[in-house]
């Protein structure tokens, strides 16, 4: 697979992404594997300046070796030595094939290469728009879940305070109706006529009304023992 071919796959990969349910979640594997495929791209770049630099390397030692054979076949017309001459023209010819191949792959290379250099600086241009968009997104979710999470506890205290009102107005009423109830069955305990407490109060009465009664009596005896009583 070329190199041009793996950096387009990898534009395509980005561009079809799935995001997930999460719109956060996703920007944030989106940007994950953003910076997986700029390395990846990276690397791509590298290794064809890699070629690049070996194809130029060939092309300059054929252009060197073609200079050559050019000056020993002159050095041999100068001789008239035409079989040394032949010989290194014939080497000349070769290696002015492969120079021209070479010349062609290093032009083609070339090409490629400044090709994938501006690929290369749309990725990284595209990263780091996305990276301030997503850390903006991050914050502003952020500080929006921090709000709904202090509404809610707001809204929970809230609830708890009228919990504890309602519990404390019922609490009050229950106080009252066990105050009414107490009264009534006071009430109910006086008119009924079976009732201890009502026996308990005649009882009261009648040691009373004897006691008034054993005074009385004292008394009499005590004024009937005084000097002068007869």
């Amino acid at each position: 697979m070329s190199v041009r071919r793996r950096i387009s796959r990898i534009i395509a990969s980005r561009r079809n992404a799935v995001e997930p349910g999460d719109p956060i979640t996703a920007l944030g594997e989106s940007q994950r594997q953003q910076e997986e495929n700029l390395d990846r791209a990276r690397r791509s770049v590298a290794d064809l300046a890699a070629v690049r630099h070996r194809v130029d390397t060939l092309a300059r030692q054929a252009a060197a070796d073609l200079d050559a054979c050019n000056r020993e076949a002159e050095r041999a017309v100068a001789n008239n030595n035409d079989d040394a001459a032949r010989s290194a023209l014939r080497r000349a010819l070769e290696i002015q094939k492969r120079l021209e191949t070479l010349t062609r792959q290093r032009d083609d290379v070339d090409q490629q290469f400044r090709s994938l250099e501006s690929d290369l600086y749309w990725l990284e241009t595209s990263l780091q728009d996305n990276a301030v968009r997503y850390e903006s997104l991050k914050a502003q979710h952020g500080a929006t879940q921090a709000a709904l999470d202090v509404r809610g506890a707001v809204s929970s205290s809230a609830g708890n305070s009228m919990e504890t009102a309602r519990a404390a107005r019922e609490a009050e009423q229950e106080a009252r109706r066990l105050r009414h109830r107490q009264a009534a069955q006071e009430e109910l305990a006086w008119s009924d006529p079976t009732s201890g407490k009502l026996e308990d109060a005649f009882d009261e009465l009648e040691a009373r009304e004897a006691a008034e009664q054993e005074l009385r009596q004292l008394k009499g005896r005590v004024q009937g023992n005084r000097p002068g009583s007869a």
